[in-house]
């Protein structure tokens, strides 16, 4: 189905006056999120979906028009696909607490399809959605140098920069603990240790680890950290991620994903004066 523009003006407008309604109704947001090297392998990407609310999400590269996975008749959201590539999601309702509604979004053949899951919260929304590929860094390689020392030194972390407040991360039966982070201009190293939380069992592996940072006029910008794993022990593993804060961002928050398990963001220090412990 392809709406003309005042049927995508009316979906918006309507959108905008729903959201307002009520008292404490969940925060709007505008997310641009950088797709992972292998979507296949760590958790779809959440969108957050309210009833009666329009979700536009857009792409820098335009999906295939049949490569949509549709939905099942008695599915709670209604999407619309717009000339352009870009979806619009309107749930009929609010998904209830551990329900998921997943869509799958192919770009060619050859190419892993773009995986997401829809979830209803309570505090927040997504207005626009934009999902872009991560461009081309000319610096990883230098920067991974550095994470490796860091890997291989652990002494060298008593002259990182500590967080006053650790972040817990536990899902499945395991827990991250950001250690340290190092901040070089804007460019930053944390380290993470992972842990079980049962004696003697090994921690779960850590797919993969998502930065958010908060731009201009609150707009947010999620990417999948560069991530170098230490050798794991019996009950502990390091890892240590790096990345870019990017410029005027006033924010930055960091989530750790098990293998069907996607964290929560935490905040990460920001850059200061080094601290030693």
């Amino acid at each position: 189905m392809r709406p003309g523009p005042w049927l995508l003006l009316s979906l918006l407008l309507s959108t905008s006056a729903a959201a307002r309604e009520g008292a404490g109704a969940p925060a709007l947001q505008r997310r641009t999120l950088v797709l992972p090297s292998q979507p296949g392998r760590v958790p779809p990407l959440e969108l957050h979906v309210a009833a009666r609310v329009a979700t536009l999400v857009s792409f820098d590269s335009p999906p295939s028009p049949e490569a949509l996975e549709p939905f099942r008749d008695d599915a709670p959201v209604q999407l619309v696909r717009l000339a352009d590539g870009s979806l619009i999601l309107v749930p009929s309702r609010h998904l209830a607490a551990g329900e998921q509604v997943h869509l799958s979004v192919s770009t060619g053949a050859g190419t892993e399809p773009f995986r997401f899951v829809l979830v209803t919260r309570r505090d927040v929304v997504d207005l626009q959605v934009r999902v872009v590929r991560a461009p081309d860094s000319a610096h990883e390689q230098d920067a991974e140098s550095v994470a490796r020392s860091l890997l291989v030194a652990p002494d060298s972390r008593a002259s990182l920069v500590v967080p006053q407040v650790t972040a817990d991360h536990h899902p499945w039966a395991t827990f991250g603990r950001v250690e340290a982070v190092l901040w070089l201009g804007r460019r930053f190293f944390a380290t993470v240790a992972v842990r079980s939380r049962k004696e003697g069992a090994p921690p779960r592996p850590l797919v993969q680890a998502r930065l958010r940072a908060t731009l201009a006029e609150g707009e947010l910008l999620e990417w999948p950290a560069h991530l170098l794993s230490g050798k794991a022990g019996s009950i502990l593993q390091r890892h240590v991620l790096m990345g870019l804060l990017p410029e005027g961002a006033s924010r930055l928050e960091l989530a750790l994903d098990g293998e069907a398990a996607p964290g929560d963001f935490h905040p990460l220090p920001p850059d200061e004066e080094p601290t030693h412990p």
